[in-house]
This record gives C-alpha cells, sequence and structure tokens, in this order.
C-alpha cells in the first residue's frame, strides 16, 4: 500500500513539474487588482474601471479592454464578502449575476483580441446593464 502511494506521489510531482499551462499573451502582463475594504469604495472602483472601458472603446485600443473588464469581474466577485446588511436573496442574485459578469470579461477580451468593436460594444452594454441591475439589488 505504501509502494502504491510513494508512486503515485512520485508521479504527481513529475506531472506537476512538467505540466504547462496555454495562457493567452497579455495574461501574464495582468496585474491584480485591488479590492477596496467597503462596497461603496469596490462600486467606485467599478465605476472607474467602466469608465475606462467606455475610452477605450471610443479610442479604438480594444486590445487594452481585459485589463479592465477582468478587474470589474474581480471587484463584483468582491462584493458578497462586503454585504452590509443585504438579505440571503439578494446576496444569492448578486453571486448569480457575478457568474454573468465574469461571462461578459470574457467576451470582451475575446472581442478585444479579435479586433472585433461591434461585439465588443454589444458585451459592454451588456455588462453596464448587469451592473445596475446589481447595484439595485445591493
Amino acid at each position: 500500500m505504501n509502494l502504491k502511494l510513494t508512486l503515485a506521489a512520485a508521479l504527481t510531482a513529475t506531472l506537476l513539474a512538467t505540466a504547462t499551462v496555454a495562457l493567452p499573451a497579455h495574461a501574464s502582463a495582468a496585474t491584480p487588482v485591488q479590492i477596496p475594504a467597503t462596497s461603496s469604495a469596490i462600486w467606485q472602483a467599478i465605476d472607474k474601471e467602466t469608465a475606462i472601458l467606455d475610452t477605450l472603446m471610443q479610442t479604438g485600443k480594444l486590445e487594452e479592454l481585459h485589463h479592465h473588464a477582468f478587474a470589474i469581474r474581480d471587484l463584483v466577485a468582491a462584493l458578497p464578502s462586503h454585504p452590509g446588511s443585504l438579505p440571503a436573496g439578494k446576496m444569492a442574485q448578486i453571486k448569480t449575476s457575478g457568474k454573468y459578469v465574469a461571462t461578459l470579461a470574457e467576451r470582451l477580451d475575446a472581442a478585444g483580441d479579435a479586433k472585433d468593436k461591434a461585439a465588443a460594444a454589444s458585451n459592454l452594454r451588456k455588462l453596464k446593464e448587469i451592473l445596475k441591475g446589481i447595484r439595485a439589488n445591493e
């Protein structure tokens, strides 16, 4: 039995040591977003990132959309840990909406990489709508 565990551990260590993960070229350049201490400050950061997305769309810098879309994703994901006095039902709605925000961030990234301004604009509109809904539920 110990031999099996030792072999399994050695194999796992070897696989982990040799495994490579293919990340998008821009993934290594991303810096983690700083999560503010309060939900109010998180919303200020979300508003700032959304305004930057608008500017990037206007200037055609689609390749930079991912940084700010993923920052919004991370900020929204942090909202449930800063709940204030939200009832459980509203917390569940925010978590569910957060999953859609993550999907939209991925779509914005893909549209930016493809330089597809129409798709990026469509997904940015959807992102703004879902953010409006989350804010209304908070």
